[in-house]
């Protein structure tokens, strides 16, 4: 009994010192002031009066938003998105893919600035009265956290998707974007040692009784 109660003191050491470690992982990567999660809308019409609409051409090679950088006003906002009402968005090359700054939200200012680092194909889906554009993509935020997430645009010409394949240029409407942080290896591991820690001290608690 009295080595039990000694491994079972020494597990529970173990669990509050690592506890710690894990959940400062988890707060570095997703609860900084920089990094962030959610969604948000975009239509034009709902822009001030003091602020361009912002338009978008997409090709094979690049994503251009006119004016560069455009001025965005975030609707249906989700997640960390939901304290900014606004921001802005800018142009980057797709074929080759070079990582850029894209999204800036709030002012101009490289805060809460999310970069892409990586983008797939575009997926097309149609829908009533037109057709999805999706670009999933990786990037980084200001803080350096990752990032992973979707850009949606919006498009009425259902032969946009064979212009585009064909090596043209389409005309569309930037919807919005959802973008989540991806947990660093350093915080996963910090909980698996807590789980596996916990684990134990439940199995020998077991034999015991």
């Amino acid at each position: 009994m009295i080595s039990f109660k000694y491994k079972l003191l020494n597990a529970i050491l173990a669990v509050t010192a690592a506890i710690p470690l894990a959940t400062a992982g988890l707060f570095t990567s997703a609860g900084s002031a920089q990094a962030y999660t959610g969604s948000f809308n975009y239509i034009p019409s709902y822009n001030s009066s003091t602020d361009e609409a912002t338009d978008v051409t997409l090709s094979q090679n690049s994503v251009n938003f006119i004016p560069n950088p455009g001025a965005i006003l975030l609707t249906h906002r989700t997640g960390d998105f939901a304290s900014n009402s606004t921001g802005f968005i800018k142009s980057f090359q797709t074929n080759p893919f070079i990582s850029s700054a894209f999204i800036d939200v709030g002012a101009l200012d490289g805060n809460k600035l999310l970069s892409l680092t990586s983008l797939d194909p575009a997926v097309f889906t149609s829908q009533p009265g037109g057709i999805d554009i999706n670009l999933a993509f990786k990037g980084l935020f200001e803080d350096g956290s990752k990032a992973e997430g979707y850009i949606t645009f919006a498009i009425q010409d259902t032969a946009a998707q064979a212009i585009y394949e064909n090596g043209g240029t389409i005309s569309g409407s930037f919807t919005g974007l959802a973008v989540s942080t991806v947990p660093e290896p350093a915080a996963l591991l910090g909980l698996g040692a807590v789980g596996g820690v916990m684990a134990m001290s439940r199995r020998r608690k077991g034999v015991v009784q």
